[in-house]
């Protein structure tokens, strides 16, 4: 059995407001398929972590614990399913933010290496404000994952406004048989990070 790490992107819901995540709810349905198969997991919330802005340093240059523990789950994992909210026709800020701050600065990338997520199968679970914004939002995802080393697997969920969907119950059963090929996946080259 793999290894899973969820990473939960959205921050929502802001203070004061009581309407759940979207992206924080149907990742639910992911743990359900997880534990189907008895896999253990683990999870990580972007609403529950204290990360720096990407600012150009290197990624151990930011004396973070939050971003360590980020780093040490990623390292342990050999699959990171991500919830990704998705505004405006891209992945939201805060998510991004935490890849940029994981790579660092690539000026002076060498492309000598697996790069900072080399080894890693990422999976994809795009929520968007609408149907465009979640399928490029998941583009950009697949685009940046894949450049920082990660094998972004084909089978991924991309839902367009969850408010707008007509029979919720086909979303969960795909989003819980995507947590089972999760915790099922061969990786590519049958090497293990």
């Amino acid at each position: 059995m793999n290894k899973v790490t969820l990473l939960c992107g959205s921050r929502k819901p802001a203070p004061g407001v009581d309407r759940p995540s979207s992206s924080r709810e149907l990742l639910r349905a992911v743990v359900a398929g997880i534990e189907d198969v008895g896999t253990d997991h683990t999870s990580l919330d972007l609403r529950d972590l204290d990360l720096p802005q990407f600012d150009g340093r290197n990624p151990g240059e930011y004396e973070c614990a939050d971003l360590d523990l980020v780093r040490k789950s990623i390292d342990a994992t050999d699959v990171l399913v991500i919830s990704v909210p998705a505004y405006w026709g891209c992945a939201s800020g805060p998510l991004i933010n935490l890849f940029n701050v994981l790579g660092g600065a690539n000026y002076d990338h060498v492309d000598t290496g697996p790069g900072p997520l080399g080894g890693l199968v990422a999976m994809l679970v795009t929520v968007g404000a609408d149907e465009a914004s979640a399928y490029l939002g998941a583009a950009q995802m697949r685009g940046l994952l894949g450049f920082m080393g990660a094998w972004v697997a084909p089978c991924e969920v991309t839902i367009g406004n969850p408010r707008r969907v007509g029979r919720i119950s086909d979303v969960v059963r795909s989003l819980r048989e995507l947590g089972k090929y999760a915790a099922t996946v061969v990786i590519p080259g049958g090497q293990r990070r």
